[in-house]
């Protein structure tokens, strides 16, 4: 289940009051006035902190509440959001949260002066990270303290809060190690550090009877195991632990939870077997365990939970069946097990779960036969996610059934060979996923008169689809045919498409102008076709047979990061208006017949080598380079098939990489490149390469640069691979390259360099081919010693065949608010792509990289 911090902090805002008083007991306004030195006290409070400049909205809050405040009013109890004792007109609850506080509060602040305070609410302010003042503890009768998404820091001050019984610090962007000493608080019944993800911490030994209730640690940096000890909190009926850096096995004494109504240990590290206890949790609504490292069979004791609306086991290492005794659950409305190593059939006693309305059974090992006629009975399905198993058949049901409810759809990598002809009556879809299957031949023209007009997600790629020739539906927003054996004309998706992927096709003949209309397009991948014709002035290509020169209108893109027009045969100069691109972080240009200088010369066509400064995005480094961040376009829905509410098409490429032919299924933000290779270019390689210092590979190979290598390349420290192979280049090879510790690729081959080889570091790993054909070096790999100079031969001739290559991808845009862009190219195969993975488990590691794969 997808929550946002918000949605949660409302409920926890709600929830709050219910905990202090029943609705009998609720203060009316008293007629006992304020103590005058409580009311100077909250005008004092008021005046420090109160800026009603601020901007409004659910963020800043509405400042009407303080308003309200005023100096002629000496009645402070009937100020809003202020609570006073009926009988002795001490303040004893203030509610301040959304008022437009800001700055920070010290322990001298008036706010401690009220001595009586029972509750106090600042949530949603914004108190700049300050820490919470120590004259907290002074608040000795306080119960109830909320201060989420405050921006406050460090706890430890509310340790001391001992009749405290609900505690908010949702979203405080706390940081350090949470005092036990805190969730050990004798009458605390209620504590939430959802979204704190640098606080870290571990769960406490819990005493018999303690009083918790809810416990809501989500997305902290909680690590440690679930103590024994758990099965004490015999009161507790939320605990929300996910998101977290739990690990080890979930105790049985789980099993004495029996007043849980929802149980979140959802995206650990949790591994062993589900424990039969969880079977004695009766009370239990929600169940989530999904992404862990959970492993055995689904427990039977499941039957037991009969008031279970949602069930997720997704993302660990079940095996097994799917117990058919999880049919008997009727009150499931959201069943997930997908991505686990299930195996056997659907028992036909699925439809037994008529309140279902999500049921993802994607990426297991289930097989038989596929009776989409039984699940199909299931009215109020929402979402069907069946995806990627090993069905032998498929049993389709009539033509005529119809799902009102039915929204997503996903049928990928399930053996079909023709469009399911049940799709003709299901006029609800918004989403649906055919791909990787043998659908061969032409699209029937009964699909194209299909009446979805809600479908904004269409998938058919990996099939043998052989035209697709109309799309009928209007508010498209992606479509996928990647991988089929579509010819003739390029397609004309509708004006609201965002995504289009057509690559590696047949696709023949020009690209109509009419390309050049699509005003929402982000993403456009037509390589690996045999386009021809003129370049359309609103595109950018990839690996066709197209023709001319460089459309000037990317220049106005301003947000451009990926740039390919590898592999064609354009014939043009280094575009100068190159240098405008501030955000390139992937300039490809391989194998085309561009020509002129790379250096600084008088020619008016080429690039300064000014522009190599201009590129900041391969200077500065990327807060996404700590995490597995990839180029890619994001989609979202009302409701998506995805477990974040967010799909994605990542970007994906083969290339040559450190001189082996490697596929990228995704591109991690943190590959800066350019390629220049197998061109014409002239002239000396600039300084100012130097600066690009986030640069992870540059090949300049194939050309005829001149002059010696800069020594402002040891200034890249994070590169990888540097292949300057095939050029005229004279010289040394600058010690200095020695620096470069993560240089794993290194080609100066076919040169005229001369010199002694570096010994140390990265170079001691370099075989002969990295430095063949410059009889002037020496030096190990080698076997020729220095001292003894050999004459260096002539440059080779130019016009060397360019290396041929596989590289796909990517982008362009129109617009300056382009942030990604498009690609065009022709004949790749690349392994099977899991497009819908489910939060991929685990870390790796990628040299002083650790990367989360979600």
């Amino acid at each position: 289940m997808k929550r946002t911090p918000f949605d949660l902090l409302v409920i926890f805002l709600a929830i709050i009051p219910l905990h202090l008083a029943s609705p009998e007991t609720l203060p009316s306004v008293s007629p006992t006035k304020c103590h005058e030195q409580e009311w100077s006290a909250l005008l004092e409070f008021k005046q420090s902190l109160f800026h009603p400049e601020l901007e409004t909205g659910p963020l800043y809050g509405d400042p009407s509440k303080l308003k309200s405040w005023k100096v002629e009013d000496g009645d402070c109890c009937s100020w809003e959001g202020v609570e006073c004792d009926e009988g002795t007109g001490y303040v004893t609850g203030l509610d301040l949260s959304q008022s437009c506080l800001s700055g920070p509060i010290n322990s001298k602040a008036s706010l401690f002066r009220l001595a009586h305070l029972q509750s106090l609410n600042l949530a949603i302010n914004d108190f700049n990270y300050s820490q919470i003042p120590s004259a907290i503890g002074d608040l000795v009768e306080l119960t109830s303290l909320n201060l989420s998404a405050s921006y406050f820091a460090v706890p430890d001050a509310v340790a001391n809060l001992s009749s405290l019984i609900s505690l908010g610090l949702l979203s405080c962007n706390l940081q350090g190690t949470f005092p036990t000493t805190i969730s050990e608080l004798p009458r605390q019944q209620l504590l939430n550090l959802g979204d704190n993800p640098e606080l870290s911490g571990h769960l406490p030994e819990f005493h018999l009877h303690n009083p918790m209730k809810s416990l809501s640690l989500w997305t902290t940096n909680f690590s440690g195991s679930l103590p024994t000890s758990l099965g004490n909190l015999a009161f507790l009926s939320k605990f929300d632990i996910s998101q977290s850096n739990l690990s080890r096995n979930i105790p049985s004494s789980i099993g004495n939870l029996t007043q849980l109504i929802m149980l979140n240990f959802q995206d650990n590290k949790l591994s062993g077997e589900i424990p039969s206890s969880v079977g004695k949790l009766v009370q239990l609504s929600y169940l989530y365990l999904g992404m862990n490292l959970l492993s055995g069979e689904i427990p039977n004791s499941l039957i037991k939970l009969t008031n279970l609306t949602s069930l997720d086991l997704h993302g660990n290492q079940l095996t097994g069946q799917i117990p058919t005794e999880i049919t008997g659950l009727t009150r499931l409305a959201h069943l997930d097990l997908s991505f686990n190593k299930l195996t056997g059939p659907i028992t036909e006693s699925i439809s037994n779960l008529e309140s279902l309305d999500i049921l993802d059974l994607q990426s297991n090992n289930l097989n038989g036969i596929l009776q989409l006629d039984v699940i199909l009975k299931l009215q109020r399905l929402d979402m069907l996610q069946l995806s990627s198993n090993e069905f032998s058949s498929i049993i389709e049901p009539d033509m005529n059934t119809s799902l009102s409810n039915l929204s997503a759809l996903g049928l990928a990598s399930s053996n079909l060979s023709k469009l399911p002809i049940f799709l003709s009556s299901q006029s609800g879809l918004r989403w649906l996923d055919l791909s990787q299957n043998s659908i061969y031949g032409p699209t029937p023209l009964w699909f194209f008169n299909v009446h979805m007009s809600q479908l904004q997600f269409l998938n058919f790629s990996r099939n043998l689809i052989t035209s697709f020739t109309a799309f009928k539906w209007q508010n498209l927003e992606i479509v996928d045919l990647k991988y089929n054996d579509i010819q003739g004309l390029l397609p004309i998706p509708p004006k609201s498409i965002e995504c289009y992927l057509v690559s590696n096709n047949k696709l023949s003949g020009e690209i109509s102008p009419e390309m050049c209309q699509l005003s929402s397009i982000r993403m456009l991948d037509f390589s690996k076709n045999k386009l021809s014709g003129i370049i359309p002035l609103c595109l950018d290509v990839s690996d066709n047979q197209l023709q001319g020169s460089l459309p000037r209108g990317l220049a106005n893109c301003s947000n451009l990061e990926f740039l390919n027009f590898e592999h064609n045969q354009i014939v043009d100069t280094f575009p100068s208006w190159m240098g405008s691109l501030s955000y390139l972080n992937v300039l490809i240009l391989r194998s085309n017949r561009f020509h002129g200088a790379v250096g600084k010369l008088e020619a008016c066509h080429h690039l300064p080598y000014e522009y190599f400064d201009i590129w900041s995005a391969m200077k500065v480094h990327d807060a996404y380079d700590d995490g597995a961040y990839y180029y890619q376009y994001y989609f979202s829905y009302s409701y998506s098939p995805f477990p974040d509410d967010q799909g994605n098409y990542g970007y994906s490429m083969t290339i040559i990489n450190k001189g082996i032919l490697m596929e990228y299924e995704r591109i991690f933000r943190y590959l800066n490149m350019i390629d220049l290779s197998s061109n014409n270019f002239i002239g000396e390689i600039p300084n100012s390469v130097g600066s690009l210092t986030e640069l992870r590979m540059l090949n300049l190979s194939n050309n005829a640069l001149t002059g010696s290598i800069p020594l402002s390349l040891a200034n890249l420290t994070e590169l990888e691979s540097l292949d300057l192979s095939s050029n005229k280049l004279s010289g040394m090879i600058p010690p200095a390259l020695a620096r470069l510790s993560f240089l794993a690729f290194f080609n100066v081959s076919d040169n005229h360099l001369s010199g002694p080889i570096p010994q140390t570091n990265q170079f001691a790993t370099f075989e002969n081919n990295s430095y063949g054909g410059n009889l002037g070096l020496c030096e190990v790999p080698l076997t020729k010693k220095c001292g003894n100079p050999v004459e260096v031969p002539p440059a080779p001739p130019s016009g060397a065949s360019a290396e041929e290559l596989d590289w796909k991808i990517i982008l362009m845009g129109f617009g300056s608010g382009l942030v990604i862009g498009m690609v065009m190219g022709l004949n790749t195969t690349s392994k099977i792509e899991h497009r819908f993975l489910r939060f991929y488990r685990g870390w790796q590691r990628r040299r002083k990289h650790q990367i989360r794969f979600v």
